[in-house]
């Protein structure tokens, strides 16, 4: 299921739909993801007790409308105290809910026969990475086991199942209880490689228990977090018996023949960032999107991956030629825009740079004048071309009722090498999260589909051209170099000595210390980036360094 967040009433009315349709195809048990009613994450709307009565109203109808049907219901929601908190009909006592109500629980939900049969809060809650549910939830303390059919299922909710730095193991006292089938729902986030660990993951508990799973989870995209599904069943020998297809929403029978598409890393990840920009788009209210086309790698994949998301006729290009732009770039950007089939305008920077050129020329005199000028006011000249870029595609983006994307990928956030309130302007930042050398894996991947993407613009030296003859080359190592250096330092947490000896004889020391060192120096400048779609383990939203940090290594 792919729900929004604060709709309990749309989502509310998309379960029911389901849940008559699975009663109509003769399922026992439906079962939809964590906080699936009320959509997740909730972060601080956890706390509102308005937010939790608006879902618990809504859990009530749907619990109502199960009245008559043979089909019982499993499903996440938010649940709270006593004072606005859920009761199930099974004798319980009171001290099942804390006696206040300035704290909620990450709940699941089991709906029978018109009432609610079982709550049960979950027990372990994740403070890692884009994680933080110890701040918004309290944990259950006690396990879940309810009879059904002849069977004794057992409730885990997500991070119940990944108890291995936990003292508290649910499995093992679902296990003691006597279940002989656990049901796990989960908001799990995709990151490259996230569904093999997954898989692995159960079907290690399963063998160690010798007790089948079924694994229900989120699809989606949610602000910068992407929901990939993949629900799977499990039998008690470890075998995968069930496969939901990725990022799709869909209501399906478990042992219905479904063959999902087998997707490797590069295409799974562009699904996932055509998954992120739609549901931005749709859930937020956005129609149409802005891309500044530099005829470039990084803006072609974004304005390709916003086609294939939101059509053609809800995407327009612009080119801004600045005095350094080459007439091949604005070339490949026109002939991407003719082969995506978009709106397309090309709107020179020259004459404003030149207005804003005299006036600072007009400030100076004498010997600050020449090549004194030049030197001093070099960087800041290159970044006002980029600026004033941000300036006319803010004004096309007011003017026009269009989300801007930025197009700047992972390696130029890592190192600062991307403009404040130029390139770095923008709604949504969709290849943020992706390396360059992933960013022209993803381009050749799309090409392979169907070929969008001039091949001058995958063949060509990247350059900013902001200067006569400017590389990326100039400032940086190459792209390869950079992103293993880059993947060690944020992905692996390592410190600078330990990846100079994992890189000893590949990379040199100096080019290691001075990527670390403008990595750690560009902090403000991606605190101030918008949202970025995740796809790696390790985003900048679940990367919290301080910005002011003296710290070297």
């Amino acid at each position: 299921m792919n729900p929004t967040v604060g709709d309990c009433p749309g989502n509310a009315a998309k379960m029911l739909r389901w849940i008559r349709e699975a009663s109509a195809q003769g399922a026992d048990l439906v079962v939809f993801p964590e906080c699936a009613l009320c959509g997740y994450p909730v972060w601080d709307l956890a706390n509102k007790k308005s937010f939790i009565e608006a879902g618990l109203r809504e859990l009530k109808k749907i619990a109502a409308a199960t009245r008559g049907l043979k089909t019982a219901v499993v499903l996440g929601f938010i649940n709270a105290g006593p004072a606005c908190g859920v009761r199930c009909a099974t004798k319980r006592k009171s001290r099942d809910f804390a006696p206040h109500t300035s704290f909620s629980f990450n709940a699941a939900a089991w709906l029978e026969a018109g009432k609610v049969r079982a709550i049960y809060h979950k027990r372990l809650l994740p403070t890692c990475d884009v994680l933080l549910e110890q701040i918004f939830f309290r944990a259950g303390n006690k396990p879940c086991v309810m009879p059904f059919r002849g069977h004794r299922i057992g409730l885990t909710i997500c991070e119940d199942i990944r108890d291995a730095a936990y003292d508290v193991k649910p499995l093992a006292e679902l296990k003691r209880k006597g279940a002989d089938l656990v049901i796990n729902i989960s908001a799990s986030p995709y990151f490259e490689g996230v569904g093999a660990k997954r898989e692995a993951l159960v079907r290690a508990h399963v063998r160690r228990y010798q007790v089948p799973m079924i694994y229900v989870n989120q699809v989606g995209g949610q602000d910068d977090l992407l929901f990939d599904g993949r629900s799977f069943c499990c039998d008690s020998r470890g075998r995968v018996t069930f496969q939901a297809p990725a990022f799709e929403e869909r209501l399906l029978l478990a042992g219905e023949p479904i063959q999902p598409t087998r997707l490797d890393s590069v295409g799974e990840m562009y699904q996932a960032l055509v998954l992120g920009v739609r549901d931005y788009f749709r859930k937020n209210g956005f129609g149409k999107a802005l891309i500044g086309l530099s005829g470039g790698i990084d803006s072609a994949l974004v304005a390709t991956i916003a086609v294939d998301a939101l059509g053609k006729d809800a995407v327009k290009g612009v080119t801004l030629p600045g005095p350094y732009s080459s007439e091949g770039s604005w070339k490949d950007a026109e002939i991407l825009a003719r082969n995506l089939g978009i709106e397309f305008e090309t709107r020179s920077i020259e004459p404003m740079y030149e207005v804003f050129l005299k006036g600072i020329r007009d400030s100076f005199h004498g010997a600050r004048q020449g090549k004194d000028f030049k030197r001093v006011h070099s960087l800041a000249m290159e970044n006002l071309q980029a600026r004033l870029r941000g300036l006319e595609l803010m004004y096309l983006s007011n003017s026009g009722g269009r989300l801007l994307l930025a197009a700047g990928n992972k390696s130029e956030l890592a190192v600062g090498y991307c403009t404040l309130y130029g390139d770095m302007a923008g709604g949504l930042a969709v290849i943020g999260d992706v390396y360059k050398t992933d960013v022209y894996r993803l381009a050749r991947h799309r090409n392979s589909i169907r070929a969008v993407i001039p091949e001058a613009t995958l063949t060509k030296a990247p350059s900013a051209e902001l200067r006569p003859n400017q590389r990326d080359l100039d400032s940086l190592p190459p792209y390869d170099v950079l992103d293993a250096i880059l993947r060690a330092y944020i992905e692996k947490n390592l410190g600078c000595d330990e990846i100079v000896r994992k890189m000893k004889g590949k990379v040199s020391p100096a080019v290691i210390r001075d990527t670390v060192r403008k990595v750690d120096r560009s902090e403000h400048k991606r605190r101030q980036a918008p949202p970025v779609l995740r796809v790696s383990e390790k985003a900048w939203f679940g990367r919290r360094m301080p910005i002011t940090n003296r710290f070297t290594g």
